[in-house]
């Protein structure tokens, strides 16, 4: 079951036969720079993770699997989850691409469509992503996509974090 589609993209539920490739994905130096602190995990960790966040498709937020519509080829996982740091509940969106995907417009892609999911399905007020600063590709998607810095944040789970922010247009 696919959640969000956009022209070349489908977020949908993640199936077992996905695992594998997620794991992997996890375990990639160069992505998971980007991602909690910059360390890899190890097939336990990846399998904790997913288990603990990859719902999209049994409820109408979490994480799904990110492939091409063309060829059903996952190229990495996007999603939106809760998030409460801010003093309110938010919903946050992300996206992770394997290196292969880098480059071609995908972020900018999926991103576009999970914010209409976010203020069209979810009715969230605004939306929120997180980005490493040094990210320089994935900050330029987020301002392409018409999101704002809002402010720097360090965490404890993931390192130094820019959050961009967007209001629900009225």
């Amino acid at each position: 079951m696919h959640i969000i589609q956009s022209e070349r993209l489908l977020l949908r539920e993640l199936r077992p036969s996905d695992v594998p490739a997620l794991v992997e994905l996890l375990a990639t130096p160069a992505v998971m720079r980007w991602l909690f602190a910059g360390v890899t995990l190890d097939r336990d960790d990846a399998m904790t993770f997913i288990q603990r966040d990859f719902t999209f498709g049994k409820a109408p937020f979490g994480l799904g699997i990110l492939v091409l519509r063309e060829t059903g080829e996952a190229i990495g996982f996007a999603g939106l989850l809760t998030y409460r740091r801010l003093g309110v509940e938010d919903f946050e969106f992300g996206f992770t691409l394997r290196e292969s995907a880098w480059g071609q417009g995908y972020a900018t892609e999926i991103g576009r469509a999970q914010i209409a999911y976010g203020f069209g399905e979810l009715g969230a007020e605004r939306l929120l992503a997180l980005v490493h600063p040094e990210n320089k590709n994935s900050r330029k998607a987020l301002e392409k996509i018409g999101m704002r810095l809002f402010r720097e944040i360090g965490t404890n789970d993931r390192g130094p974090r820019c959050v961009y922010i967007i209001d629900c247009p009225s």
